[in-house]
């Protein structure tokens, strides 16, 4: 015999002494609690010498509504319609998963309905050892990834009682990346936002990626609550996940982003007007080389338009409420677009707004405000602060100011893992913050040097390609050479374990593209990470690009678009791949 005392309060069990309705007194009971009478005091001492579950009905709110507790009823007593009692934890047992129990519930005797009844039930039978053993001595709270696992399954089959419930437990969870992490899913169901999908690692070309597709395309026919620059959104997702048959709307979104673009290049008779809306569309059509390239004339005229009106002290000015202020967050948004777009003509320019950014800090919170007259911490000027500071050259050197800043956006978040800022969704937001946290690590330093140039001789080559042109591709086929080239060199400078150097035994002379792949496939071979015979990916295709570079040089040859596009693939997922692998970089972002 055990006792099975379910309530619908979320605070019932928290707090003793406890008490309990005579009038449910027995429901759901077996043959053995006909020995059981209240009247009979006696015989309610039986209660106190079985076990006794403590337990929350399915529904009930609270943050511990899915712990159930184990032990023995204590100082029964009768006093009107009421039993009160004292409840002794078990010591080695105490805290039991409800999910535990309910996983056995016919075996116990648990009727389907009285999981959602309040009542005191006296069952027939033993607890089970193998159910007793899952038990704990200590509460432990479950890992936020598995609440916020199961509040996404609750959200997908609209069962929102039990949402709701799981969202007030996700409430017990300090601020976390891994919580916010968690939660993505659930964001995703209610709104399938296009820069959320990447940040959980949702490959292109695969089941999941149709998947986002899919569910993003649906949302964009919709037409329904979509934000103001879902232009930049969709076209952005397109050219990540998209195929052939996106191309019609992949091209549609493109002509809005250059419209707009074209729009705020057009009027400059307002000196610092439109500089904030300026930087955001920079920042906007720069999150990946495509939209760069699409895009390429439409940011050569606000790229030049921001850079004639940045003042000699670094930042950038804005208007507010008719005055002229300095912006952060404008000055945020120039300098991220300036980085990612990597023309070294802007080097000056950034550095300069780096520095600048540095002397805004809130030194009480280690945030960043949105203006130097406005000092109340802002969240979109943090994180993208954050972000040029980690770019540039000076990221090294000041590890407590990115720590600052991080602990505060982290412990900014929601109760469900998200951030708000306006006019943003927060989802979007949620996706900014998150992609800045999970890709830090693999932001490049803008500090000269072998990697920087092979990420610039790559642009150099893309910008070429899409010129088009004999010469243009002539020149493109060796830019993407020199930038493989780089690239390995700047890799044998990193990796001190691969025991490798740029230069030949003379110490004056490179090594050159073809000796310095078979250099790192030896080297990859050595250390486990080819197998021999196994060859390094891409060598020989890249072999064949270095070899048409040759011909341009010594003999003039053509290079044609087909064999352009294959060996600027074939190099970009060499370098791509490796740069991940070896050393945690992004490097052609």
């Amino acid at each position: 015999m055990f006792n099975l005392l379910v309530a619908g309060h979320s605070e019932m069990w928290e707090t003793p002494p406890y008490s309990f309705g005579l009038g449910r007194f027995k429901e759901y009971s077996g043959i053995d609690a006909a020995a059981i009478d209240p009247a009979r005091p006696e015989s309610m001492r039986r209660l106190e010498e079985v076990p006794t579950l403590l337990m929350y009905e399915v529904g009930a709110g609270g943050p511990h509504a899915r712990v159930v507790r184990h032990g023995r009823i204590r100082n029964i007593s009768r006093r009107a319609n009421e039993l009160t009692f004292a409840f002794e934890l078990d010591q080695q047992h105490a805290f039991l998963d409800r999910s535990q129990v309910l996983g056995i519930a016919d075996r116990l005797g648990i009727d389907q309905f009285e999981k959602h009844r309040t009542h005191w039930a006296i069952k027939d039978g033993q607890l089970p050892p193998e159910l007793i053993a899952t038990g704990a001595a200590e509460r432990v709270q479950r890992p936020v990834t598995v609440v916020a696992a199961e509040f996404t399954e609750a959200k997908r089959e609209r069962r929102g009682p039990e949402a709701a419930d799981l969202e007030e437990e996700l409430g017990g969870y300090p601020p976390s990346l891994e919580k916010a992490m968690a939660l993505l899913p659930a964001r995703i169901l209610q709104h399938p936002t296009p820069e959320l999908f990447p940040i959980l690692g949702i490959e292109p070309r695969t089941a999941e990626g149709r998947n986002a597709l899919v569910a993003v395309l649906a949302r964009d026919a919709r037409g329904r609550q979509l934000p103001q620059d879902w232009s930049f959104s969709i076209a952005w997702f397109l050219s990540l996940y998209g195929s052939a048959t996106e191309r019609a709307r992949l091209n549609t979104a493109l002509s809005d982003c250059a419209q707009r673009m074209i729009e705020l290049g057009g009027d400059e008779s307002e000196r610092d007007g439109l500089v904030e809306e300026i930087g955001y569309a920079l920042w906007r059509s720069s999150r990946n080389r495509m939209l760069i390239g699409r895009l390429r004339r439409e940011t050569a005229v606000l790229t030049d338009r921001l850079i004639r009106r940045q003042e000699p002290l670094g930042c950038w000015r804005d208007r507010s409420g008719g005055d002229s202020i300095e912006s952060v967050r404008a000055t945020a948004f120039a300098t991220v677009a300036l980085q990612r777009i990597g023309d070294d003509r802007y080097h000056q320019a950034i550095g300069q707004a780096v520095a600048w950014l540095l002397t805004t800090i809130l030194p009480e919170s280690g945030a960043f405000p949105r203006d130097t007259i406005n000092r109340e911490p802002d969240l979109i000027s943090t994180v993208l602060a954050l972000e040029a500071i980690r770019r540039s050259d000076q990221a090294d050197e000041i590890p407590h100011v990115l720590e600052a800043g991080e602990t505060w956006l982290v412990a900014g978040q929601t109760i469900l893992g998200g951030w708000e800022a306006e006019p943003w969704t927060e989802n979007f937001t949620a996706g900014v913050i998150l992609d800045y946290l999970a890709n830090r690590g693999q932001m490049l330093a803008q500090v000269d040097g072998f990697l920087l140039m092979a990420r610039d001789f790559f642009r150099k080559a893309e910008e070429l390609q899409l010129e088009g042109g004999a010469n243009n591709r002539r020149l493109a086929a060796i830019a993407t050479v020199h930038a493989v080239e780089m690239f390995l060199y700047g890799l044998f400078e990193r990796r001190e374990d691969l025991a490798l150097s740029a230069f030949k035994e003379n110490g004056t002379e490179t090594l050159g593209p073809r000796e310095a792949l078979r250099a790192l496939q030896d080297a990859l071979q050595r250390i486990g990470v080819l197998t021999p015979p196994q060859r390094l990916p891409h060598r020989d295709r890249i072999s064949a690009l270095i070899g048409r570079r040759d011909g341009i040089i010594h003999r003039a040859h053509e290079v044609s678009e087909a064999e352009l596009s294959e060996g600027m693939r074939d190099a970009r997922s060499f370098i791509d791949r490796f740069a991940k692998l070896l050393l945690n970089l992004d490097l052609l972002q």
